[in-house]
């Protein structure tokens, strides 16, 4: 059911987890993924008795990224009509309260941005964070080339956009990407541990400290013209024949 692909807990007070939950389909961000994950990050923001949010996925994947079967007939407008992306952006965005993201495993594409968009990055030592949209003819449309530019700096940002290829997590807790390290299996349990003692602080002083810290990390990102640039990557031949070889398995004949 639609319900189940955000699995909501309370695993210690004033702490809520949510789970992303489509483990067939290596938790791919689908446009009715992305809705229920929204309306319980509404629920969750809203609830004044929920003081840190923790998002997760599974012990192998945090997220695969987009749902590439999905896209795959998406022309530039009819990419543009789906307003998830932009839904997303602004959801995470309005979010006033700590946003912790503990990453198991893999986080690639949109599941790597839906981390970048949150407030902390925690990681198991053998996770692989990455975007690697370019591989099948598509570029970051979450605020991706943005976010990363702004936490490791343009040249190793462009190193992870150009070549697609993902990075360790302890390759990213060494550029300062990943904020601490656990064991495999010890993630989720050690960000609540720090969630709980979040959410003994005061609620108004976390806001506010939030907040600051989001408006120098937005100075300077342009994230329409980023989304702009995504849509208009689905108008060429080179996304139509990437999607299509990532679903028929084989490498991509570019339009040279």
């Amino acid at each position: 059911m639609a319900d189940e692909l955000v699995l909501a807990s309370t695993p210690a007070e004033g702490v809520r987890v949510l789970a992303f939950n489509r483990p067939a389909k290596r938790n791919a961000l689908s446009q009715d993924l992305i809705t229920v994950f929204l309306q319980h990050l509404l629920e969750a923001s809203r609830d004044r008795a929920v003081r840190a949010i923790i998002l997760t996925g599974s012990s192998t994947f945090f997220s695969a990224g987009a749902d590439i079967k999905e896209i795959s007939e998406l022309d530039a407008d009819a990419a543009r009509g789906r307003r998830y992306l932009a839904d997303l952006c602004a959801g995470m965005r309005a979010v006033r309260k700590p946003l912790i993201a503990a990453v198991e495993g893999i986080a690639l594409g949109g599941g790597f941005e839906v981390a970048l968009m949150c407030d902390l990055i925690f990681a198991s030592t053998t996770s692989r964070l990455g975007l690697p949209e370019v591989t099948i003819g598509l570029i970051p449309g979450a605020g991706g080339t943005q976010r990363l530019t702004n936490a490791l700096g343009k040249f190793k940002a462009m190193q992870m956009i150009l070549l697609g290829t993902p990075i360790s997590a302890t390759e990213a807790h060494s550029a300062g990407l990943v904020a601490q390290l656990f064991e495999p299996g010890r993630v989720l349990e050690s960000v609540v541990q720090t969630a709980s003692g979040l959410a003994e602080l005061s609620p108004a002083a976390l806001s506010l400290a939030k907040e600051a810290v989001c408006r120098s990390d937005d100075l300077g990102c342009d994230h329409d013209l980023e989304r702009s640039l995504y849509y208009f990557a689905f108008g060429t031949r080179d996304k139509d024949e990437g999607v299509k070889a990532f679903i028929e398995k084989r490498t991509p004949s570019w339009n040279i």
